[in-house]
């Protein structure tokens, strides 16, 4: 959901603006409502939002100086300046501080619908590049709470549901968000990242700790599939959570399109063993040296993988490597041998082959099938 702050001193003219734009129904929510430039200042610098609809003449600070304000610290949200003057000095102001439109009072639900619309398609797309670095710089931090904070979650959280998520089109998780109006405790506090056109990490607090609306609510969503687990937020649990999540998702499927995931003591020597596969297995892995490793007898630690995974070693580095593949073949325009290398394969014929036997088609023809990137550097080799 994207994150909205609604700001004008004329308190009837907020709500009437906040009643013509259709937000819901383009996956964003008013997360704030001020009437006064200076606490709308001080929101703009102390949370995140994603857009921010400001009139451009209140007592204190015009819209003008709050953007351009924001600008100078680097807040990247999106305004649009609502209104009821046409003066084109500050429309140029405006324009010249990359707001995003200029509109004037009263709207009308049209100009509103079509402007939601451009808004969207803006906020996908910025979304999208760069949610990925914001979620690591976020991951990185010993405490996060703050960050937290920022996104919108209490000051008084200590435990997140963690739902790493691959859909046809990042676009079909807007359409939960309709569900807040009838279901609002289902997306009390909720964030989420946009990882790619088709994966989305989507943090939330769910209500005395029963997460299954939500994940149901996920499920419902056709092509969806989900790896699940919960996150205290202890130092360094919601990293290490998010990097287990992203190896599992590669192992969900149309049958098991939800798996589980719960962090164990680090103590636990199996364990231990099963996160170094699950983050390494794009290197070169050997159940022998990891037996060795970690102290197991080697039939020992073959049954036990097995009875803890439910495939032997092979095929569950091959099923990870394989759908690895996959997504970035459809997510990227890279070639083939650079997405062989980067998910293990040193042998760029041994990859094709593997694809072949796993996927019924060559790694080219997955792509033209199942996606609009073609690669026209290498031809597979059957």
């Amino acid at each position: 959901m994207f994150r909205v702050l609604l700001a004008d001193d004329e308190k009837m003219v907020l709500l009437s603006t906040e009643k013509t734009f259709p937000f819901s129904e383009y996956g964003m929510t008013v997360a704030a409502r001020v009437f006064d430039s200076f606490e709308a200042l001080r929101l703009l610098e102390e949370s995140a939002f994603d857009a921010a609809l400001i009139d451009i003449r209140m007592p204190g600070l015009t819209g003008i100086d709050i953007i351009s304000e924001c600008r100078r610290r680097n807040i990247d949200t999106e305004f649009i300046v609502v209104s009821g003057y046409s003066d084109f000095d500050y429309m140029k102001q405006a324009i010249r501080l990359g707001a995003f439109d200029y509109c004037l009072k009263p709207l009308q639900r049209k100009e509103a619908d079509e402007l939601s619309r451009r808004l969207l398609a803006l906020l996908l797309r910025k979304r999208t590049a760069q949610d990925s670095a914001r979620l690591a710089k976020i991951l990185s931090r010993k405490d996060i709470l703050p960050d937290m904070v920022r996104l919108g979650f209490p000051s008084t959280l200590q435990e997140l549901a963690v739902l790493y998520i691959s859909l046809p089109s990042v676009r079909e998780i807007l359409s939960l968000f309709k569900e807040r109006e009838t279901t609002p405790s289902l997306f009390l506090h909720s964030y989420f990242f946009l990882l790619s056109e088709t994966s989305v990490l989507l943090l939330a607090s769910v209500p005395d700790k029963n997460a299954e609306p939500l994940l149901n609510a996920v499920l419902s969503l056709t092509g969806s599939r989900i790896a699940y687990g919960t996150a205290d937020l202890s130092a360094g649990q919601p990293g290490r959570l998010v990097a287990h999540l992203a190896t599992d998702l590669l192992l969900t499927t149309k049958e098991q399109p939800l798996i589980r995931t719960s962090l164990h003591d680090e103590n636990d020597a199996f364990r231990l063993l099963l996160e170094e596969v699950r983050l390494h297995y794009d290197q070169e892995l050997s159940l022998q040296s990891l037996a060795r490793k970690y102290n197991f007898n080697y039939s020992y630690c073959s049954e036990l993988f097995k009875s803890e995974t439910g495939y032997n070693f092979s095929k569950y580095i091959t099923r990870l490597r394989m759908n690895a593949a996959a997504g970035q073949l459809l997510e990227t325009a890279d070639s083939t041998t650079d997405i062989s290398f980067r998910v293990g394969y040193r042998n760029y014929h041994h990859f094709i082959k593997v694809f072949k036997d796993y996927f019924g088609t060559t790694p080219s023809e997955y792509r033209q099938q199942k996606g609009d990137i073609h690669e026209p550097e290498k031809t597979d080799v059957n």
